[in-house]
C-alpha cells in the first residue's frame, strides 16, 4: 500500500444531514491518501456514529453548531481522525461506560432488547484501535486512531 502522508481539516454545522457530509469528504480524503476500501467503510461508520452522536446529544438536536473535523494520514499508516464539538460535554464516566458497554442480543421475545440506542461507542471501539475522550475548555475532542497498513 502507498500511503500519502496528508492533513483534512474541515467546520461543519451541526445537523441531521451532516454526518453524511463528513463521511462524504473523509472518504474522498482518504482514498486519494492510499487507504484501502475496507478500512474506509469502518472509518466511515466510527465517523458517522461520533458525528451523529455529537448532534444528539452534545447539541441536543440543535442545527447550526459547529462540528470540527481534523484528519491526518501518517507515515506509520495510522490515521489519527479528531471530531470536535461545543455542546455538551460528557464526563470521564459516561465515556467510560459508553465505550466498555457489552453487545446485548437482542431477544425476539423482549422488545426493551431491540434498541439500537447507545451502541455508537461499541462499534467505533470494535472498528477502531483506539478511541479518546478529552476537553479543552467548552471544546470537546473525541479521536480515534486506525492502523491502516494491509
Amino acid at each position: 500500500m502507498d500511503l500519502v502522508k496528508q492533513h483534512f481539516a474541515k467546520h461543519y454545522e451541526s445537523s441531521l444531514e451532516v454526518s453524511r457530509h463528513v463521511s462524504d469528504d473523509l472518504t474522498t480524503f482518504l482514498n486519494q491518501s492510499g487507504v484501502g476500501s475496507e478500512v474506509i467503510e469502518q472509518l466511515e461508520l466510527c465517523l458517522v456514529e461520533i458525528v451523529n452522536n455529537a448532534y444528539e446529544h452534545a447539541y441536543l438536536l440543535d442545527d447550526g453548531k459547529p462540528i470540527e473535523v481534523d484528519a491526518t494520514v501518517c507515515e506509520n499508516a495510522e490515521v489519527i481522525i479528531d471530531v470536535a464539538n461545543y455542546g455538551i460535554p460528557m464526563t470521564d464516566d459516561e465515556f467510560q461506560s459508553a465505550v466498555n458497554k457489552e453487545v446485548v442480543i437482542p431477544d425476539p421475545d423482549d422488545p426493551s432488547s431491540w434498541s439500537i440506542s447507545g451502541r455508537g461507542f461499541m462499534i467505533v471501539t470494535q472498528l477502531s484501535d483506539g478511541l479518546e475522550y478529552f476537553q479543552e475548555g467548552t471544546k470537546s475532542t473525541f479521536r480515534l486512531s486506525r492502523n491502516v497498513a494491509q
